[in-house]
């Protein structure tokens, strides 16, 4: 299988099937993603303010990727072997944003700083946890990078880190895959609009799933199914997120469809990713210990 290695400077700022690939991959082989900071790399020190930066080069994602073989109707897979990133990270606030924005009075920016393992913030030390703010792929709706939906984007998911499986819906032949905006650690919920924001480097193995259409993006865990929704209004991004999660218990186990919306409220769980994007995310987990990879399939396939 091969490896290629993308650079920073392929960066875009959309999900757009007319944007040109930085290269292209067989199904089995590892890309590299080499990304800027979520503010492209425009934050230098405390004293620089977010609300001076241009924002147009705002969440730049790396690649994009086309894989052969990914076709309208498949999903392409996406393991995360590795993230690498930089030693220092900014986190920052500003006027309105935030899930707290209407009591933020003036922009702020505070280094972070990576080390063995570790994220230090403040004087306090905090566990890193690596992982990957956008990942997705192209969209006949031209979505922002910034801006998370059905085909992946800025999901700013906690989960989606090392040795997790990204899988998300193929609209167009190849996928065109990218990713960028790597956090060294993140709460659930991004409350402050930022998590310790670095540059970095991701090593990805990609592969297609011919026939399988998830609805939305999906992340395996060691342990568990989680079903990423996104939707302006977070109310429905919950609704969204448990209609597809009882689907998934009813088609793959074979259930009533009442009793898989009972078996939803035993065993499902619905976690927040995100509140502060222009679309909210919700996801929905599912042990593996009811739903194995064959029934996950089995709802979803076509």
């Amino acid at each position: 299988m091969g490896r290629v290695v993308i650079s920073e400077e392929n960066t875009f700022f959309a999900f757009d099937p007319s944007i040109s690939p930085a290269a292209t991959v067989d199904p089995g082989d590892t890309v590299v993603f080499h990304t800027k900071d979520c503010f492209s790399n425009q934050l230098l020190s405390e004293e620089q303010l977010v609300t001076t930066i241009d924002f147009s080069r705002v969440n730049p994602a790396t690649g994009p990727v086309y894989v052969r073989g990914a076709e309208p109707g498949d999903s392409l897979l996406v393991d995360i072997l590795s993230i690498e990133t930089a030693d220092r990270g900014f986190i920052v606030t500003a006027p309105g944003a935030g899930a707290l924005g209407d009591f933020v009075k003036q922009a702020k920016t505070r280094a972070c700083y990576v080390r063995e393992g570790n994220v230090e913030f403040r004087g306090l030390t905090l566990k890193a946890n690596k992982m990957i703010g956008v990942i997705g792929v192209a969209t006949s709706e031209r979505t922002p990078t910034g801006t998370p939906g059905r085909h992946g984007g800025n999901l700013d998911t906690k989960l989606i880190t090392v040795g997790s499986r990204v899988i998300l819906p193929v609209e167009f032949t190849g996928a065109l895959l990218g990713i960028g905006d790597l956090h060294a650690t993140m709460g659930d919920g991004e409350i402050c609009v930022a998590a310790c924001e670095v540059p970095g480097k991701v090593e990805a193995k990609v592969g297609v799933a011919k026939g399988l259409r998830v609805p939305w993006p999906v992340v395996e865990t060691a342990d568990a199914f989680y079903i990423l929704v996104s939707h302006e209004d977070l109310s429905q991004a919950v609704k969204e997120a448990s209609m597809v999660a009882v689907q998934v218990l009813e088609k793959g186990l074979g259930l009533e469809w009442h009793d898989a919306y009972m078996l939803a409220s035993l065993a499902v769980d619905l976690q927040i990713s995100q509140v502060v994007d222009p679309r909210k995310t919700v996801r929905a987990r599912i042990p593996k210990s009811l739903v194995s990879w064959e029934k996950l399939t089995k709802a979803f396939s076509r």
